[in-house]
């Protein structure tokens, strides 16, 4: 487990910032094993499951790719994971500031 680095962080609070809701985004995270393309588990109970996505971005990522985001919450309304797909399956360079991603969702 670790914290959320600075541009992690800044993404998912772009996430939430056009949602009614005021979550914290405190909790340490676990990279998934996703092939280097910056998938997150948020901390919490053990045999959490998916329940719903909460937001949906895009944008490209430094090589020109194009990269889908979800932020996703478990059964209990709680952040879930972040899901970070590189439609190339290649590893992420770099996550952009929110000026340069798109929500889509």
């Amino acid at each position: 487990m670790r914290e959320l680095t600075s541009t992690e962080l800044q993404l998912v609070r772009f996430l939430l910032s056009g949602k009614s809701d005021a979550r914290s985004v405190s909790e340490p995270v676990q990279e998934m094993n996703d092939g280097g393309m910056g998938s997150l588990l948020f901390n919490g109970p053990s045999g959490r499951r998916y329940g719903s996505t909460l937001a949906e971005a895009e944008f490209h990522d430094a090589d020109g790719t194009v990269v889908l985001v979800a932020l996703n919450l478990d059964t209990n309304g709680e952040l879930f994971e972040l899901d970070i797909w590189k439609v190339d399956f290649s590893p992420l360079i770099r996550i952009p500031s929110p000026d340069q991603i798109t929500i889509t969702r």
